[in-house]
Formats: C-alpha cells, sequence, structure tokens
C-alpha cells in the first residue's frame, strides 16, 4: 500500500509540473506573438499614413495631367504642373511623420523642358526645400543606391515600397521608399511621383520594442536579409548567416503561409533563444528575439515550488499510510484527480480536504500552490494586457478585442461601433515643457475619455492615439457620447490654465454595416472622421499662431 501512495504522490507531482511547464510555455508565446502584433501595427500606421499621403498627390497629378504632348508643346503649362503638384508633395511631406524627400520625376525619354520637383527635408530644422534633381540617364537600371526608386516601380508598373537602401544622391541617407508609377491613357511611362522615409524613425520604433529582461527586436526586408540589429547595425545577408553558421534551428514548427509562430534557435554564442516574426505591410518583417533562460527564470520558481509541495506530500503520504491506510486512499484520489485538471490548465478548482491531519496540510498546499500559479499567470496577463500609464487597454488587449470581431462567421447593420481619438498639440508639449509635461496630457486626456466612455472598452493604441469598442450602440448613443465629449474638454480647459491650448482631443466614430467585410474597413472611416475633426483643431491653433504640422 505504501509503494503504491508513493507512486500515486510522484504521478501527482510529474503532472502538476508538467501542467506548469506547458502553462508557463504557451503564455509566454503568447506575450511574444502579442508584442509582434502591436509593434507591427504600429509600424503599419506610419506606412499607411505615406501610401494614403502619396495616393492623395498621385490622384491630384494625374486629375491634372492632360497628354504627354501638351508638356512638350508647352514648356509654360508644365511649370505650372509643377507648381501645383510640387506644392501639394511639399505640404504633405510637412504633415507625414519621418518623411525626408518627395518627388514627382519624368520620363527622360520624353525629352521635357523640366525633370520634375524633388523637395528635401531638413532633418534639424524639418524646413523643406527644393534640391538638385538625379541624372537618372547617368546610371544603370541595376544601380539600386542611385536609381532603383525609379526603375524598380516602373518595372513592376504599380505601387512599391522600395526595401531599405543607402541613398548616394543625398549622402548615403538611410531611407526606404514608397513610390507610383505614372502612365498616360496609351500606357506610356510618364514617370514617378513618391516619397522616401528615414530609416532612422523606424530603428528608433524598433528599438523601442522590449521584452522580459533584455529580449528585443530586429527588422528584415522582402527577402529575408537583416536590415537593422542591435549586433548588425549595418545589417547583414542570408547568404552571411548561413555561411558563418551564425544562427542553428533547434527546434522549427515555423509555417511560412502563417508568420507569428514561435520557434528556438541557437546562436554562434551557444544561446538558445525564442524567435517570433511578422510581416509588415510592405514585406518586411519585425523578429523579436528572448533569450530562452529568461523565460524559465520565473517558471522555474514555481515548478521549484511545485517539487517540494510534492516531496513533503511523499513524506506526509507515508507517514500516514501505515496508521490510516483506509482515510488516506479516498484523499490521494481526489488530489490525482484534482492535478489531472491543473495539468490541463483548470486553475479553478479547489482541493476539498477540511482534516487537520497530514492530507489537510498536504491540500492546504496543492491549494497555495495553485493559487501562486494562477496569481503569477494573472500577473502576467495583467501586464499584457493593461495599459500601465492610463490604466486602460493597451494594443495587445485591443489587438485581442478586434480579432475577436474579425473572428466572428458575419456581422449585421450596428453590431458594434468605433470612437478613433488622437490627442493634438503632443509633440508640442512635450518639445516646450518636456516629456514629463507630456505624459501629464495623455493623463489628463486619458481621465476625459473615461469620464465619457467609462462603461465601454477603452484602449490605448498608441503614444497619443485612442479607441472605443461599443457593442450593438443604441439609436443616436454615438452623436450624444461625441456632445458629451466636446463639452467634457471644454469644461476641463475653462479650470486647466496650464494648458495654453487646452487639452483637445480629436474624435470620429463609425459603425459597422453588413457590407463590412472585416474591421479594418470600420476603422478606416473612423479614422477618416478623426482626421477631418483634428483639422478643424489646427483651425483654431493657426489662429492663435501655432501650427501644428503632425
Amino acid at each position: 500500500m505504501i509503494g503504491c501512495v508513493l507512486i500515486c504522490s510522484l504521478a501527482i507531482g510529474i503532472i502538476s509540473v508538467l501542467g506548469v511547464d506547458s502553462i508557463s510555455k504557451e503564455d509566454a508565446e503568447t506575450i511574444m506573438q502579442l508584442q509582434a502584433s502591436t509593434s507591427t501595427e504600429s509600424i503599419d500606421r506610419l506606412f499607411s499614413t505615406v501610401e494614403l499621403a502619396m495616393s492623395a498627390c498621385y490622384d491630384y497629378a494625374f486629375s491634372r495631367f492632360h497628354s504627354i504632348s501638351e508638356f512638350q508643346n508647352d514648356p509654360d503649362r508644365l511649370i505650372d504642373y509643377n507648381d501645383s503638384v510640387g506644392q501639394l508633395i511639399k505640404n504633405v511631406m510637412s504633415n507625414t511623420e519621418a518623411s525626408i524627400c518627395g518627388y514627382i520625376r519624368y520620363n527622360p525619354d520624353l525629352n521635357l523642358s523640366s525633370d520634375g520637383v524633388f523637395w528635401v527635408k531638413d532633418s534639424n530644422s524639418n524646413n523643406i526645400k527644393e534640391h538638385e534633381l538625379t541624372d537618372i540617364e547617368k546610371y544603370k537600371k541595376e544601380d539600386s543606391e542611385h536609381v532603383a526608386w525609379y526603375y524598380e516601380p516602373l518595372k513592376a508598373g504599380k505601387p512599391v515600397w522600395i526595401d531599405p537602401y543607402v541613398n548616394k544622391n543625398l549622402d548615403n541617407v538611410y531611407m526606404i521608399s514608397y513610390i507610383i508609377p505614372f502612365y498616360d491613357e496609351s500606357g506610356t511611362a510618364v514617370g514617378v511621383i513618391g516619397m522616401d522615409i528615414d530609416m532612422r524613425r523606424i530603428i528608433s520604433m524598433i528599438n523601442e520594442i522590449e521584452l522580459y529582461e533584455t529580449g528585443y527586436a530586429f527588422l528584415c526586408d522582402s527577402k529575408g536579409n537583416i536590415v537593422y540589429h542591435k549586433q548588425f547595425p549595418d545589417g547583414i545577408s542570408v547568404d552571411e548567416l548561413k555561411n558563418d553558421k551564425m544562427v542553428t534551428v533547434v527546434d522549427n514548427h515555423f509555417d511560412e503561409e502563417d508568420v507569428g509562430d514561435v520557434i528556438t534557435i541557437l546562436n554562434y554564442e551557444g544561446e538558445r533563444r525564442k524567435l517570433c516574426a511578422k510581416k509588415l505591410s510592405n514585406g518586411m518583417n519585425i523578429v523579436i528575439t528572448v533569450p530562452e533562460k529568461e523565460i524559465n527564470e520565473k517558471r522555474n520558481i514555481v515548478v521549484i515550488q511545485d517539487l517540494i509541495a510534492v516531496v513533503i506530500a511523499l513524506l506526509v503520504a507515508s507517514l500516514l499510510t501505515l496508521q490510516f491506510t483506509n482515510i488516506i486512499v479516498k484523499p490521494i484520489k481526489h488530489l490525482t484527480e484534482v492535478s489531472k485538471k491543473i495539468s490541463a490548465g483548470d486553475l479553478d478548482v479547489e482541493i476539498e480536504c477540511k482534516t487537520k491531519d497530514e492530507i489537510g496540510v498536504l491540500a492546504a498546499r496543492y491549494n497555495d500552490t495553485v493559487k501562486m500559479l494562477k496569481k503569477y499567470i494573472d500577473k502576467i496577463n495583467k501586464q499584457a494586457y493593461t495599459d500601465a500609464a492610463t490604466g486602460v487597454g493597451n494594443k495587445a488587449a485591443y489587438q485581442d478585442a478586434v480579432q475577436r470581431i474579425d473572428k466572428m462567421s458575419c456581422h449585421n447593420n450596428g453590431d458594434y461601433a468605433v470612437f478613433v481619438m488622437d490627442i493634438n498639440y503632443l509633440k508640442m508639449y512635450n518639445d516646450k515643457y518636456g516629456h514629463e509635461f507630456g505624459d501629464m496630457l495623455i493623463s489628463d486626456a486619458s481621465s476625459i475619455i473615461k469620464r465619457i466612455f467609462g462603461k465601454y472598452s477603452i484602449f490605448r493604441i498608441g503614444g497619443d492615439e485612442f479607441a472605443v469598442l461599443i457593442n450593438s450602440p443604441e439609436d443616436g448613443i454615438c452623436e450624444k457620447l461625441i456632445k458629451e465629449f466636446k463639452a467634457e474638454q471644454e469644461l476641463f480647459n475653462r479650470n486647466a490654465r496650464h494648458y495654453e491650448l487646452g487639452v483637445r482631443i480629436a474624435i470620429g466614430y463609425a459603425v459597422n454595416s453588413a457590407d463590412d467585410n472585416d474591421y479594418v474597413s470600420v476603422f478606416k472611416r473612423a479614422d477618416k472622421q478623426m482626421y477631418i475633426d483634428k483639422q478643424e483643431i489646427k483651425k483654431t491653433a493657426r489662429a492663435v499662431g501655432y501650427v501644428d504640422n503632425r
């Protein structure tokens, strides 16, 4: 009987340890995947802004274009065209984060009197000045460092993102470009219109990604080459990694069609690391990497405590079996059943044993272990889903909510509403009074949002951006909330004199319809309405002599 009890107790301990190990591993992978998704969303918003801006420039340029022959026969008409399109590109650049160049370039084979317009933004003053045009015919088509921005879009015949490259025409600036080819009605190439983004901005966003103690992120281009890594600032190609045997894949359940799985590698220093990759909208990939030992450290603490409880259980069970064999058999069976539930991830179970003998102590220890494990997992989940600065849901919680919406098989009209909000003047306050003042602005803005939308799902989805989701909104409730929200801002601003331009939060909303294919289409409509409101707020800022160029 003692042997049976020992075997059962040992089995309980092993099952419990395996359950802890399995749950902790899944939690760690989920956290990495959520971080990769939220980071990808943040950078994709920057790319989306550039794409929308250049699409607007292209639409305007195409609407004013009549024919190539008109430009060839009337140089003055081409000058007027350059002035109007060039001015629009300049204005768009001033309102586009991280932009450094904007241009429209004509096909040199057309022999026009002008080759186009080329604007360059000064990185220190943000002043935008016209720059000397690159002589396209001076370089071969294969010269990616000088003319990839011209030939690749024409070759593709559609808008393209050019992988990061060093532009030799602008003092070796590291950049990434979004370019739209321009054709007339006969299909003859007129030229290209595009914008260049400073890679330093994207790199800074990559450097802000941190996980566990030393986890970080790096960036790969569409071909898999590393374009930025803390250990390889100048990048490194896939062939170099393979030839130098710098990385060995230990276990790989990675599915190329479903980027986001977590794999284990062994780097050139012999360190085991976890990797999770997520594809950006322009074809590049964010890769998050964490040392496996950091993930295991917290898990090991719980495992050790569980092992100690198992050892104690073995000793107690052995002593009690000699005297109370019949009494012990039933509680041990119960312990086995509960431990199996724990190993399956059910942490809401509790061992029911009210006796004050050794079996009661054993049950209490298991209950304490389960409570401690549940507390540890709850703490991790809270950190993963709550924005520390404002107390509302963070980008991970928002992404999770969006995924739940998209997983629904279908939606009826008015199933949910999306509100998008953006804090104005944050950059101005940060630049003028410091980031602590900016943090205070974010806190005050979030308080205003919570006072009006407190009973709904609020998320902070960016530095100065918030979103609210409302399930099955009542008729007229959205307009009522907008009105109350504006009134609440005005009430706050009458009492908060330390904000010279007040706390101004642009807002827009949209309610889904049965025609919406996914959540993104509803969000874009809300974002567009927010942008219109933001422009109205900017008009007020211009009236008092401040221009917000964000």
